[in-house]
């Protein structure tokens, strides 16, 4: 968490002040509206997301958090997660996963279908959320995503992008040493053999007065078929992922009459170009 997140904000001379675990949990009560949290507890917890997501759990350490996606045996993503461990001992294990609040139900049933006799109990524990904003620093993680090129998965987005689409692998979000998960073959696949065709970029739309949803499809310019689509918003900055091919073009959004976007620098290096 940054030096920002952690000092203390004044207020007036009246005696107003508010402290950042007051910030936080005015974040957190914004949150809950679009995130949920899902909660693993028990003696297998990490093994068990080990063998379910993207990243490594059991090497995460405690209050340490990770970017992670749950994909189908296609490798396409079916949700993403902020994952932390709360606590790790041998006989106990005490994982947090934050996810958006319109695929919550639909993935903790999925996940508990696998569950079978590993020792662990999942379960929904959005009342965490003041708790994992203010004492753990998810606002550090979790806002301004779009800004950080983070693309979280939302209902419009299940099942359609393998990680690498949304740049997850150079964001953290995969890890290629750890053992096998639903669709790490084709993941892996697509990042070997240079199989990946679309990529996520950061834009602005430049039409002040057009507005952005997850879902809506991109043009170019020249071009009466969808390039991409967006896949997050916040305000006049859009997270699109499209077809690499595209990238230079004159983009826009909508049809190939609609708004500009201008691309932006995203804040990391695609791992490709490292």
């Amino acid at each position: 968490m940054s030096k920002n997140n952690r000092r203390i904000m004044e207020g007036d001379d009246n005696g107003g002040m508010e402290t950042s675990t007051d910030r936080f949990n005015h974040l957190a009560m914004d949150s809950e509206d679009h995130l949920a949290v899902i909660r693993a507890t028990g003696a297998d917890a990490a093994s068990f997301l080990q063998g379910q997501l993207s990243n490594d759990f059991v090497l995460l350490k405690p209050n340490q958090w990770q970017l992670a996606a749950y994909c189908s045996p296609k490798g396409r993503m079916l949700a993403s997660f902020w994952g932390i461990k709360l606590a790790s001992t041998p006989d106990s294990q005490d994982i947090c996963l934050v996810l958006s609040q319109d695929i919550a139900a639909t993935t903790l049933k999925r996940l508990s279908m696998f569950v079978m006799r590993a020792k662990l109990t999942l379960t929904t524990a959005d009342d965490m959320l003041p708790e994992l904003f203010s004492v753990h620093g998810l606002a550090a993680w979790s806002e301004h995503e779009v800004a950080r090129g983070v693309a979280r998965i939302t209902a419009p987005l299940v099942d359609l992008f393998v990680p690498q689409m949304l740049n997850y692998e150079s964001i953290g979000g995969v890890s290629f040493k750890k053992g096998c998960y639903p669709g790490q073959e084709i993941v892996a696949r697509s990042q070997f053999r240079g199989a990946i065709k679309r990529r996520t970029y950061l834009t602005r739309i430049e039409d002040g007065q057009a507005t952005s949803h997850v879902g809506y499809e991109v043009f170019a310019a020249d071009n009466d078929e969808s390039v991409g689509m967006v896949v997050q918003t916040d305000g006049d900055q859009a997270l699109i992922c499209i077809q690499t091919s595209s990238a230079g073009a004159d983009l826009r959004l909508g049809s190939k009459d609609g708004a500009r976007l201008k691309m932006l620098d995203l804040p990391y290096p695609l791992l490709e170009d490292i």
